[in-house]
């Protein structure tokens, strides 16, 4: 009996010692289970972060690879743009006084339009060498009706000239066409009172040169009452300065904004 109480005593006092053991066992193993848990949860952020993050860098990456390229595109079709407007101006004198208008008017256009795409886009140091070829691009607009009107007039009193020694030719056309080039090209120099009584002397040296028609010397002497930019709008044999300024910030413009995407002109 004492022996059965002994045994029964021992099976209480292992099962005391035994249950706690497994509790203990238990809840290292929930912790351990939570740690790990925890540690999966925490390189799944890591690892969520840092495909957000990259993914935001390629996004980034793919916008600025996006702005370059329009800024490309709209860089060369602003420089096409007023390409086609100089050479247009350049032209005039060959193209019929009725036409001029209309043309100059069209590539003008195309020039705001082609400006106004850019300057969308920018940045700052490209808007600023902008404004100035639009302000070249201007300023030959408003003189180049003026301009080919007295560059077609030039040319046409050119071709009126003597073939052989237009100074010593006798032919009075041949002679009153090279006075009147001559004139022409002095008109800008010349005291307001000098070249209005010089005025009748250049219409009759026009008309007796045989070189244009009436049409023609009506426009010449609308533009001879005003002289403003008059030696620029006939420019020289070898110079010509309202093309020479636009061809200064035409280039300052291709450095700036070429230079800024690292590609060449």
């Amino acid at each position: 009996m004492q022996l059965e109480q002994a045994v029964a005593a021992t099976s209480a006092l292992t099962t005391l010692i035994t249950v706690p053991a497994t509790l203990l066992a238990a809840h290292w193993a929930r912790r351990s289970a939570d740690k790990a848990a925890s540690a999966t949860v925490a390189a799944g952020a890591d690892q969520s972060q840092a495909t957000v993050a990259a993914a935001q860098l390629q996004e980034r990456a793919a916008r600025e690879e996006s702005l370059e390229s329009a800024r490309r595109s709209a860089y060369s079709a602003f420089l096409s743009a007023v390409d086609v407007f100089v050479r247009t101006v350049t032209a005039l004198p060959d193209i019929p006084i009725a036409s001029r208008r209309e043309l100059l008017d069209q590539k003008a256009t195309a020039v705001v339009q082609a400006r106004a795409n850019v300057a969308v886009l920018g940045p700052l140091p490209i808007l600023r060498q902008l404004e100035k070829v639009a302000k070249q691009c201007t300023e030959l607009e408003k003189l180049a009706l003026r301009r080919a009107v007295l560059r077609s007039a030039l040319n046409a009193l050119e071709d009126a000239w003597c073939p052989r020694n237009a100074e010593w030719c006798q032919d009075p056309h041949h002679n009153s066409a090279h006075a009147a080039w001559n004139l022409l090209c002095e008109w800008g120099r010349l005291e307001d009172e000098e070249r209005w009584e010089k005025l009748d002397f250049l219409e009759f040296l026009l008309r007796d040169s045989h070189a244009m028609d009436t049409e023609q010397i009506k426009h010449v002497l609308e533009v001879a009452n005003s002289v403003v930019f008059w030696d620029e709008m006939i420019g020289g044999l070898v110079r010509d300065p309202l093309l020479e300024r636009f061809q200064a910030v035409r280039d300052a413009f291709i450095d700036v904004a070429y230079g800024s995407l690292d590609l060449v002109a």
